[in-house]
């Protein structure tokens, strides 16, 4: 819903400062309430005040996302750059090393283990993959700015029936 959302009312989300609102938004409801303030300011545009200081932040933080998103390409063209130096006829060489997606099952017997050994075995067949992302409850804090990759385990069902919109 937000991605959708955010797509098609973009403008309108920039120009009443409610982007970040919008992609912070939990549930179907709070998304709606972002809606209902756009349909409000443009009905009465002198409720809308912009916040200078909140653009000012606005800007820092997609800033900041950008140099963060960037951490992972900057990795890739490191590790592309070794095996060129090392003269390596696979220049993915690296990056092919820990690159394997876990499956659930392998989740699931790593939940079970200490953080210690969790962290040994994952190093070993996973290493490019978030840890945080599939063994922590809460998941990754770090989302999108993770230099890891976070993709789902084989064999996971990332469809949820909730997550669907009628129509």
């Amino acid at each position: 819903v937000i991605f959708h959302t955010r797509r098609i009312l973009k403008d309108m989300l920039k120009q009443y400062q409610l982007m970040e609102e919008c992609v912070a938004g939990q549930s179907v409801d709070e998304v709606e309430k972002v809606i209902k303030k756009i349909k409000k300011y443009r009905e009465n545009p002198d409720l809308f005040v912009y916040d200078t200081e909140k653009a000012k932040r606005d800007k820092e933080a997609l800033e900041n996302k950008r140099r963060e998103e960037g951490k992972r390409k900057a990795f890739e063209a490191r590790m592309i750059r070794k095996a060129k130096r090392e003269g390596k006829k696979d220049l993915e060489h690296y990056l092919r090393i820990g690159a394997e997606i876990p499956t659930v099952a392998i989740i699931t017997t790593l939940k079970a283990l200490g953080r210690d050994q969790q962290l040994e075995r994952w190093k070993k067949d996973h290493s490019q993959h978030c840890m945080s992302f599939h063994l922590d409850p809460e998941g990754c804090k770090r989302d999108r700015a993770c230099a890891f990759l976070h993709v789902s385990a084989k064999g996971a069902t990332t469809f949820v029936e909730s997550d669907e919109v009628a129509g």
